[in-house]
């Protein structure tokens, strides 16, 4: 087929067209992000008219369990029961075992403490934390699945080459995570928490560190800033996540070229969203703390714009 002969094909392809063939459970699961999302919106639409942050931690465990659900029902129905049961039992394994020597040690991410605010723990480390590993290390692999066109396939044969690539996919996927806690870490730890919703921050550093040093606010605890260490353990623990599934797990995906390639997108974007719009809401009680949405924009939004552009060019 000539080039001009694939370009009139490519453009034959429309949204609605592939929306039609889907099944319904499948139109359902791509639909429930953006609703969460527009729900996100009305929320604090009202927040913004009454100057008041809906700054609560039953509001953060709905999103995240929400999404959570909605990673696993993608995983099972694109990679496979199997997979699915091996990539979350991964991420939830190693990411309670690093936060569990984190939080009672001190090692990996460095010294910190986790406060009684995220609700139930395990071993000190809540278990909304556990969860929340495995399903933005989902939707970030996903994405970069879905970008570069891997399909879930591991295209080399040698277990060298299997390797090397397999840890080029685990290294993208780690950096689009820890971009996320770029941000949320100096949200988590902010004294804000206290300020305005009457509650401990998430968790608070005894040492403290160089990063954001200058945002701790009143009601914070332990030492202002973030330790740089904390951001290697967040870009090692989905590196390796993601390069023990790839080398042992990873298999060819059961459903490619639908539109559940985007729910990974949605559920990064929403991730991304949801912290900017708090961030620019706890400014109202401390200034500075926009500066933490400029970074989120200038980490997170990049690949959510090379994305769109994707999306744009593949359906319209």
């Amino acid at each position: 087929m000539e080039a001009s002969e694939q370009v009139a094909e490519r453009e034959r392809v429309s949204i609605t067209a592939i929306w039609k063939e889907m099944p319904r459970s499948h139109q359902l699961m791509v639909a429930l992000v953006p609703l969460f999302i527009l729900s996100v919106c009305v929320v604090h639409i009202i927040a913004w008219a009454r100057h008041e942050a809906p700054l609560q931690v039953y509001w953060v465990a709905i999103a995240m369990l929400s999404m959570l659900a909605i990673c696993i029902w993608h995983a099972v129905v694109v990679k496979g029961a199997g997979q699915a049961v091996a990539f979350f039992v991964i991420c939830i394994l190693i990411g309670w075992f690093c936060e569990f020597i984190g939080h009672n040690y001190g090692w990996f991410f460095g010294r910190y403490n986790y406060t009684d605010t995220l609700g139930p723990a395990i071993g000190g480390v809540p278990i909304l934390i556990s969860i929340t590993w495995a399903f933005i290390v989902y939707s970030s692999f996903m994405l970069i699945d879905w970008l570069v066109g891997i399909k879930g396939e591991v295209r080399v044969r040698s277990w060298w080459g299997k390797t090397l690539w397999s840890a080029l996919v685990a290294a993208a996927t780690a950096t689009l995570v820890c971009a996320w806690d770029l941000m949320v870490d100096p949200m988590a730890a902010s004294g804000i928490w206290k300020t305005a919703g009457g509650q401990n921050p998430w968790w608070y550093w005894f040492h403290g560190g160089p990063y954001l040093k200058e945002l701790h606010g009143e009601g914070a605890m332990g030492m202002p800033g973030i330790p740089i260490g904390n951001f290697v353990g967040w870009w090692v623990a989905p590196f390796f996540m993601v390069l023990i599934f790839m080398l042992f797990f990873q298999r060819r995906n059961r459903v490619s070229g639908t539109l559940l390639d985007i729910v990974p997108l949605m559920v990064y974007f929403y991730i991304f969203f949801i912290v900017v719009v708090i961030v620019l809401e706890m400014n109202w009680y401390y200034d500075g703390m926009t500066q933490i949405a400029l970074i989120g924009f200038f980490t997170m939004m990049p690949v959510i714009l090379v994305s769109a552009v994707k999306l744009a060019r593949d359906y319209t």
